[in-house]
């Protein structure tokens, strides 16, 4: 297994959303020399995120010279690379919760996840070590969770998903990330530690993935 997953497989708006999300503002030849590309090729991708109101650019002074500007994610663009969630949802959200209909919700999210624990079991299967981390990264990869796997030690993993298509249901109903990390746990058979997540306002939501200590 790679210490870490390629990045380069994503579309170039995606692999700019993704650096944006891991600085404090980056300048347009910073961007470039990132992602591997020219200035003028992302500037054209930063003028369709401006459009789409994901990014904004802000004037900077230089201790000399003219200003230039720097480039940042907008506070809102959580879901910024597609997501199942929307307007619609969230007003349904607001309505089972105003109607007193929560438990609905939750009972929802279970059965969901369950749902989705017997699929990574079956897409998993038999796979040992590296090659369990490996399949379950590509799921998330097909879901859309935009992620990035790290082998940070002995049988030690960051996750990073730069996208969250259930941002809408989690930044309502925290019981969402819960479930994440028990999904993580049960179809690995790995301790699982959510560190950050975007509904707390981190860029990322990064989970650590580690053995336990009888299979070390």
């Amino acid at each position: 297994m790679a210490d870490e997953m390629e990045l380069g497989g994503y579309p170039t708006e995606t692999r700019i959303l993704i650096a944006l999300k891991r600085s404090d503002g980056m300048t347009l030849q910073q961007i470039a020399d990132q992602i591997g590309v020219s200035k003028m090729a992302v500037l054209k991708h930063i003028q369709a995120l401006e459009n789409r109101h994901l990014i904004e650019r802000r004037i900077t002074k230089g201790d000399m010279g003219r200003p230039f500007y720097r480039f940042y994610l907008l506070r809102g663009s959580s879901e910024a690379f597609g997501s199942s969630s929307g307007g619609v949802l969230a007003d349904l959200i607001e309505f089972l919760v105003a109607t007193g209909n929560r438990d609905l919700i939750l009972k929802f999210l279970n059965k969901r996840y369950t749902e989705i624990a017997e699929t990574y079991r079956i897409a998993i299967g038999s796979a040992r070590d590296d090659e369990r981390v490996e399949r379950l990264v590509k799921l998330r990869y097909e879901e859309n969770y935009v992620p990035e796997i790290k082998k940070v030690g002995n049988g030690k993993y960051e996750l990073l998903e730069y996208n969250c298509p259930i941002f809408t249901i989690s930044r309502r109903f925290g019981e969402a990330c819960a479930l994440e990390c028990h999904l993580f746990e049960s179809v690995l058979g790995m301790n699982v530690t959510s560190s950050h997540t975007q509904v707390n306002g981190h860029g990322t939501c990064r989970f650590l993935i580690e053995k336990k200590e009888a299979d070390l």
